[in-house]
């Protein structure tokens, strides 16, 4: 397999000043990106010579004595952009400050007429604290500017190499039936596709204040901004299933964030020579569907689950909202467990299983219509299903300290994200234990030990009615998303803790050295969460399971630099 990534930037600037106070400065570049990638792939079987793995010491046979063919397989893939692009800056004894941006990109990936956009972009800034007026606070507040900004850019990124021609894939000798002895090749004619598919652009305005206090000990920033992303590539309205073909992914799904950043950093060094320094970061943003063909009418859930959904596109929503159902709680004996299913006289809970017996999940009928059931899964139609979280990470941290004293030095990172919904789905493995996708998709961890065992039990484990988790099943009809399992994946963790020492100059100057310094790190060394033991809440949504990754690593180090 190859690939070839290309990419060329020419550029020149000129800049010039006026009258020792109006500056200029100009600039003007081309940029062309190129993406080549081929794969040939042959397979022999009958290696004759274990230690010799060349073509020609093969003879096309298997183990039981039969011949096979080889079998050759190969592609190539192509993309190119091209852009134009340009800025403007000025500003005036360093008071007003102004930018402008211009480009103009086209993308191999979009067909002709709909392949080139513009993307214009400005910002103004206005340093206060050069004011006149502002000279005599000057000394306790140093810098003080405000920024305003807008700007747009254009993605040209798709799933597919060419979004919008129809494919047609071929196979070689693959067909289900025999034709004269032998399989027949077969085509596959592709998807829909969207001939005028093009651009999604994303708007920003964004607010912004930045400030220095008693002579820059303290500084910090303030920004607020609004995203508009326009034209976003989603998949068109449902089509009849008669059409026996997957619907076209067009331009048709509009976003808007909104979102804010605050920073915060105190630096000083006091007289005994202790230089320190502390700086907190937050930040948050939510995003919502301005539009989306599917409106009111648009499926809640996203692939084939049946209940809570995690990130479909529904207009008027906020995306990662969490559909589920509320729960009761796990029936302690079988009478309890057929009194809940006697209130349901309409169907009971059949709609999302069978057999339910004690150790099993109640769930409550929220709209009162005798049954459990999403409905037809729409916002008009969720049957007993309710928003009961969402997955979006909300208030991103970081904290930072660090210190220097007679040659020691310390420093703490901090990072967390302090509210975020989480639902395990499921056929997490790493939650549950055991999956509907049988037991070579299931494991047991130590917390998976507290699951539902009835008074009577025979297992050695004892009973435990007031388990957390309930009977372990290879079915999924227990792991509904649902209330009682919604997490808490919330958390501040320790990313780094580092202590060092530097030798003295005139120790080290002695023998040809001109820093010498040992220290001593940790990563991830410490986590606070409320999220299941089973999961990193790091990784936590990642993986083929939802949180199947290898869990983060705590590392320690100790290290010695050395500079002549």
């Amino acid at each position: 397999k190859k690939e070839n990534y290309l990419n060329l930037n020419v550029y020149s600037e000129y800049a010039r000043t006026f009258n020792d106070s109006h500056n200029f400065k100009i600039m003007l570049g081309f940029q062309a990106e190129e993406m080549e990638q081929s794969d040939l792939n042959v397979f022999k079987n009958g290696l004759i010579m274990a230690d010799m793995p060349e073509f020609d010491l093969t003879n096309g046979q298997l183990n039981s004595g039969l011949s096979k063919d080889a079998t050759v397989h190969g592609y190539s893939n192509r993309w190119a952009t091209a852009g134009f692009f340009g800025r403007l800056n000025y500003d005036y004894q360093g008071r007003y400050l102004a930018e402008a941006n211009i480009r103009y990109d086209g993308t191999s990936r979009f067909r002709r007429g709909n392949r080139w956009q513009w993307s214009p972009s400005f910002s103004l800034g206005w340093n206060i604290a050069q004011e006149k007026f502002w000279q005599p606070i000057q000394n306790v507040a140093n810098l003080l500017k405000l920024r305003f900004s807008y700007g747009q850019l254009g993605n040209q990124n798709t799933n597919q190499w060419y979004p919008t021609y129809r494919t047609m894939t071929l196979g070689i000798l693959d067909g289900g039936w025999l034709q004269n002895g032998t399989k027949p090749n077969t085509a596959k004619v592709g998807d829909l596709i969207s001939t005028v598919l093009t651009w999604e652009k994303v708007r920003t305005w964004d607010i912004g204040l930045d400030y220095g206090l008693f002579n820059n000990r303290l500084t910090g920033s303030f920004d607020y901004f609004i995203r508009y992303t326009k034209d976003m590539v989603g998949d068109a309205p449902e089509l009849p299933l008669t059409l026996g073909v997957k619907a076209p992914q067009t331009n048709n799904c509009d976003l808007k964030t909104k979102g804010w950043e605050v920073s915060l950093a105190w630096r000083d060094r006091l007289k005994n020579g202790l230089n320190y320094g502390v700086s907190v970061s937050l930040s948050d943003q939510q995003t919502y569907i301005d539009s989306y063909p599917s409106n009111k009418t648009g499926s809640l859930t996203s692939g084939s689950s049946n209940t809570g959904i995690k990130w479909s596109y529904i207009a008027g929503q906020k995306i990662n909202q969490i559909w589920g159902f509320e729960t009761i709680g796990i029936a302690k004996t079988q009478a309890e467990m057929d009194a809940h299913i006697a209130s349901l006289p309409k169907g009971g809970q059949t709609a999302i299983g069978s057999k339910w017996e004690a150790g099993d999940i109640m769930y409550a009928d929220i709209n009162g219509d005798g049954k459990i059931d999403n409905g037809s899964n729409t916002l008009d139609d969720m049957g007993d299903l309710k928003k009961i979280g969402n997955n979006t990470p909300r208030f991103r941290t970081g904290i930072t300290l660090d210190a220097q004293w007679k040659g020691f030095d310390f420093s703490m990172f901090w990072q967390g994200v302090l509210k975020r919904d989480f639902d395990p789905g499921e056929n997490s493995m790493v939650f549950w234990g055991t999956t509907g996708s049988g037991q070579w998709w299931s494991t047991s961890f130590k917390d998976h030990m507290d699951y539902f065992r009835a008074e009577d039990t025979a297992s050695p484990l004892g009973a435990n009615v007031n388990a957390y988790y309930p009977r372990p099943l290879f079915n999924n009809k227990n792991h509904k998303t649902q209330t009682a399992y919604l997490q808490n994946a919330a958390y501040m963790r320790l990313k780094n803790l580092q202590l060092g020492y530097t030798l003295p100059k005139s120790l080290i100057n002695k023998i040809g050295l001109q820093n010498v310094r040992v220290y001593v790190s940790g990563e991830n060394l410490l986590t606070i969460t409320g999220l299941s033991d089973t999961m990193d809440p790091e990784t936590a949504g990642i993986g083929k399971q939802g949180g199947t990754v290898y869990p983060l690593s705590r590392v320690y180090s100790f290290g010695l630099s050395v500079n002549f």
